[in-house]
């Protein structure tokens, strides 16, 4: 798909054009001139000759090509999960192939003009946020090397907020990427509890990729939790029609009609989630985000398909052991919910909760109330090793079950204040918005700021109780999902129709 350049930026293009072509033309003779005497440098100066050529030829294009590298990324990651991640050469996997392009997007589009002025204060707190954690990530990397590369992932995700604000609002994508969601929601629906049960039940034979050996798909309960949540949020908002002129079958499919259909579908992709408390708690908290300012006409088919399917399991109680002990259930269902506000006499169950309190309790203690209040323990150390909570052979668990005990155990206090602080003024500003909105009649805005409210929500749940956010499948989604928001926000202050 070709996109249009703003006549702003052709007119630079036009301007430097020639520079470029002198500029080349000059390295190309020193290059011939330095092959005489030093073959060796002059092959790795044609190389980077070639780089450069190939630059300047498609650099005004690089904006698009890096957005649509990363709708591509999110969808990887959405139907793979975890799996998806593994695709590319360690130590150089397309998580980070993609966040480098992103980046060389986005300062192409800075320097062709795009600016974030509305919106530049949360811009800032994602700095901020940065920042902090570099500061506790260069003085290990020295002893930790890649582990202090990955564990950082944590904090340099981040640069996705940026990377999808700018880019969106550069390539002025907005009403386009929401009606490419609106196309995956359908095959999402489907794929996702496949995908899943995939991973539970057959998950040695899962083909693995060539290059780096992990699995092409692995799914967890929680990953697809989250995006249940925000297509729940996108379908009870009528986002799906946001665009009048959307392809016909696009209409069809998601027509009032329909609507009974992808109910069922939705509410039976939750089925593999009913004995995981991170993912109940996930899709109850956008649920209740939504429920809470949005009247109950479109909750209708929602409710009486979940009221069916709960009457028609309670009958025929269907029963599932999974590896980890519980239980697949109706019965499996009231223990995942009674646990969230306390014991529930199944080991497998308290087992955990107990395991996280006790391990949390602990960061408390030595950050909190002890000498690493101001620095944390840095990004490169296991953290379940050195606090005594490892649970794995291979040593593969480093951080705590929950995005905000890792970042205070790693970054100290001011890497969770300044984690707070972005967070909340991003809901909060999503939350005027969605106000500010429905008071000017702009409906549509405000079921966007609110959606994307709901799904924020969603992600913050599932990775207070589990490892989420520090890793790509969560981690790349939660960020560009804040960077599209960040870019509604700006967009709809600029005054832009949706």
């Amino acid at each position: 798909m070709t996109v249009p350049i703003p006549e702003p930026t052709a007119r630079v293009l036009r301007r430097v054009q020639p520079v470029h072509t002198a500029v080349i033309f000059a390295a190309a003779l020193a290059v011939g001139v330095l092959a005489t005497r030093q073959p060796t440098l002059a092959v790795l100066a044609g190389v980077g000759l070639l780089a450069l050529t190939f630059f300047v030829q498609v650099g005004r294009r690089v904006p698009a090509y890096a957005l649509a590298l990363v709708g591509i990324s999110l969808a990887g990651y959405a139907f793979l999960g975890r799996g998806y991640a593994y695709f590319g050469v360690p130590p150089l996997f397309i998580g980070e192939l993609t966040m480098i392009l992103g980046l060389i997007g986005a300062g192409m589009a800075v320097w062709q003009g795009t600016r974030l002025r509305h919106t530049w204060g949360l811009v800032a707190l994602v700095v901020v946020f940065i920042a902090i954690g570099l500061r506790s990530t260069l003085p290990y990397y020295s002893q930790y090397h890649l582990d202090a590369i990955r564990d950082a992932a944590t904090w340099y995700y981040s640069l996705f907020a940026v990377i999808v604000a700018v880019l969106v609002v550069n390539q002025n994508r907005f009403k386009w990427a929401i009606e490419r969601y609106g196309k995956l929601v359908p095959y999402l629906l489907v794929f996702g509890p496949i995908a899943l049960w995939t991973t539970n039940l057959f998950h040695s034979q899962v083909p693995t990729w060539p290059t780096s050996g992990g699995e092409i798909v692995y799914v967890k309960a929680g990953d697809l939790a989250v995006h249940l949540a925000g297509m729940m949020g996108f379908l009870l908002l009528g986002l799906v029609r946001v665009r009048v002129g959307a392809p016909a079958v696009i209409q069809s499919v998601m027509s009032r009609r329909h609507e009974w259909w992808w109910w069922t579908v939705w509410l039976a992709g939750t089925a593999g989630l009913i004995s995981s408390r991170a993912s109940l708690l996930s899709i109850i908290a956008a649920l209740a985000c939504i429920l809470m300012f949005r009247p109950l006409a479109r909750w209708g088919k929602l409710l009486f398909v979940a009221g069916a399917i709960f009457s028609l399991l309670v009958v025929i109680n269907p029963r599932y052991e999974t590896k980890s002990g519980r239980e697949l259930s109706i019965d499996g269902l009231m223990v995942a919910l009674e646990s969230v506000a306390g014991g529930t006499g199944n080991n497998a169950v308290d087992g955990t909760r107990t395991w996280r309190l006790n391990w949390w309790n602990k960061i408390e203690g030595y950050t909190l109330h002890g000498d690493y209040f101001w620095t944390g323990k840095g990004y490169g150390v296991n953290l379940a090793n050195t606090d005594g909570f490892q649970v794995h052979a291979d040593q593969s668990l480093r951080n705590p079950h929950s995005i905000h005990f890792s970042i205070l155990a790693r970054s100290g206090v001011p890497g969770l204040v300044s984690w707070i602080a972005l967070n909340g003024a991003f809901a909060f500003s999503l939350f005027l918005a969605f106000v500010r909105a429905r008071r000017q009649g702009q409906i549509m805005w405000a079921n966007v700021h609110l959606w994307l409210l709901a799904y924020w929500l969603a992600f913050i749940v599932n990775a207070s109780f589990d490892v989420y956010i520090e890793g790509p499948q969560g981690g790349i989604w939660f960020w560009s999902v804040m960077g599209f928001g960040i870019a509604a926000l700006e967009l709809c202050r600029r005054g832009e129709e949706l």
